[in-house]
């Protein structure tokens, strides 16, 4: 087995909403374009047990601890895929290289030609894909992600890779919502369950205010509802920074009384971007 030689060698992860949106086989093929040439691969089916250690700086220096947990929100969402990604284009300073590819954490502040800007990641937690910033860190995260005998060699060949990849997408529906699209269905199927506690006024202007992504659009979908509803607030809420945050766990026996639930995916979208602005 080749011995790693870290200063070339990139911790790549990509986590559970890049297998979610089938967005892997693109990201590998720019991978490639770059002369990044993935060399060992693990495959995560939870959360990772060193998640904590991974995360020890943010942890303590930038993020409260409320919103490092919604680092749980994302893996939650299912399987994650680690790998090893080897620089062979010769040019220097290789993670400098992959971090420019992959563009800003936050995907609305990431470069048109990015990684992140391109295939439109959500927002700074559904960011699509992670590279260790050094050496140093790709060494360390890679017995995070992949354990200490650092995943399973490809030998030169990426068939079983690609092969892999097909696999864990064909057994997640593919998914294709952004942000506003999340909010506008969860909104519509609120609607839609409080239908007959609408007037007849009420009714006309409800279809375009459900469906509409401007501010303040759910707060005039609410004042349609009697006074005092209890789902009033809720469809209020713009799931974004700054404004009120609910616990989309705590309010789904709410919504359950209606017979509306929340998926996975608009869970973890909506429940990130109250913390984090997602691209628009």
């Amino acid at each position: 087995m080749a011995e790693i030689v870290w200063d070339r060698t990139i911790l790549f992860l990509f986590p559970p909403d890049a297998l979610l949106r089938h967005l892997v086989t693109p990201v590998l093929d720019r991978l490639k374009e770059h002369g990044f040439e993935p060399t060992r691969y693990a495959v995560l089916w939870h959360r990772p047990p060193g998640q904590d250690a991974f995360q020890e700086t943010k942890i303590t220096s930038v993020w409260k601890a409320y919103f490092y947990r919604q680092v749980d929100v994302v893996f939650d969402l299912g399987p994650s895929l680690a790998l090893l990604v080897e620089d062979r284009s010769g040019a220097p300073e290789p993670h400098r290289r992959l971090r420019e590819l992959k563009g800003a954490s936050d995907p609305a502040q990431a470069e048109p030609g990015t990684i992140r800007r391109d295939l439109r990641g959500i927002n700074v937690l559904l960011d699509l894909v992670h590279s260790s910033d050094s050496p140093d860190d790709s060494r360390h995260e890679a017995g995070i992600f992949m354990g200490e005998g650092h995943g399973t060699p490809l030998d030169g060949d990426q068939g079983p890779l690609r092969d892999l990849v097909a696999l864990l997408e064909a057994g997640l529906p593919r998914e294709t919502r952004q942000f506003d699209d999340v909010r506008r269905g969860l909104r519509s199927r609120v609607v839609a369950a409080l239908w007959h506690d609408l007037d007849a006024e009420a009714r006309k202007l409800a279809p375009e205010l459900a469906a509409s992504s401007r501010e303040g659009a759910g707060a005039e979908l609410a004042a349609l509802l009697p006074g005092g509803h209890p789902l009033a607030s809720f469809l209020a809420c713009e799931f974004l920074p700054g404004g009120e945050r609910f616990d989309l766990r705590r309010a789904a026996a709410r919504l359950a009384v209606y017979g509306v639930s929340v998926d996975p995916w608009e869970h973890a979208v909506l429940q990130t971007s109250m913390l984090f602005p997602p691209l628009r």
